[in-house]
């Protein structure tokens, strides 16, 4: 390790560690272990983008994700409802200035809260929170916030992926952005079977141009 990372180190909050260079909840085994690794799947989705303005990607985790979107995107907007998770990615984005995170919950309506929870089997994987019943943060809808454009919606919240899409159905109108979510089954946990936002954006023209692992990529065809 570098001096400079080693400094780095010494001054990590108490409970957190250094991961790359970048601050980890010091917990984690399993979620430091494969999310490096994804990044180049995000090629899938960046390939059929026509425009660069804006990125929107849930869940932020540590920045991993939002750090690799920054140099292509004029703006990336991230969420992250984990407070833990949160204050790491504040962390690791806080040198790109082109990098929004918000300490929210992306879902079909807003003005509700949201607990997080991890399996038993998950519990050395802070990428694996699903939400719940509580009151750990915000739930908001992504057509709220007006946004100026949105060429990108990357989604991978394990299982939440269905309500975040019905919540963004007018913007994702507007803008027809390509879409990326994760789909491995954990939707049924909220009532949608594996396949739901396929259907459900297939009336808006949507059909599936890869299959990277267990992600979905959709492009606007008409």
């Amino acid at each position: 390790m570098a001096r400079s990372q080693t400094a780095e180190a010494l001054t990590m909050p108490e409970g957190y560690r250094l991961e790359r260079g970048l601050m980890w909840p010091i917990e984690d085994r399993a979620c430091a272990a494969v999310v490096f690794d994804t990044v180049p799947d995000m090629d899938h989705a960046l390939e059929h983008c026509r425009k660069f303005d804006l990125a929107v990607q849930a869940g932020g985790n540590m920045g991993v994700w939002a750090l690799a979107l920054a140099p292509k995107f004029g703006r990336v907007v991230t969420f992250e409802p984990d407070p833990r998770n949160f204050r790491a990615l504040v962390h690791n984005t806080a040198s790109a200035e082109n990098i929004l995170a918000l300490p929210c919950a992306l879902g079909a309506d807003g003005g509700e809260w949201c607990g997080l929870e991890l399996s038993a089997r998950e519990a050395n994987n802070v990428g694996a929170y699903q939400v719940t019943k509580g009151a750990t943060a915000p739930i908001v809808a992504l057509d709220s916030f007006n946004l100026p454009a949105l060429d990108l919606l990357y989604l991978d919240i394990e299982g939440f992926e269905m309500p975040a899409i019905l919540g963004a159905m007018e913007t994702i109108q507007k803008f027809r952005p390509v879409i990326a979510i994760e789909d491995k089954g954990l939707s049924e946990r909220y009532g949608y079977l594996k396949g739901s936002a396929e259907q459900a954006l297939a009336p808006l023209g949507y059909e599936v141009v890869a299959r990277p692992h267990r992600d979905v990529v959709m492009v606007a065809q008409r």
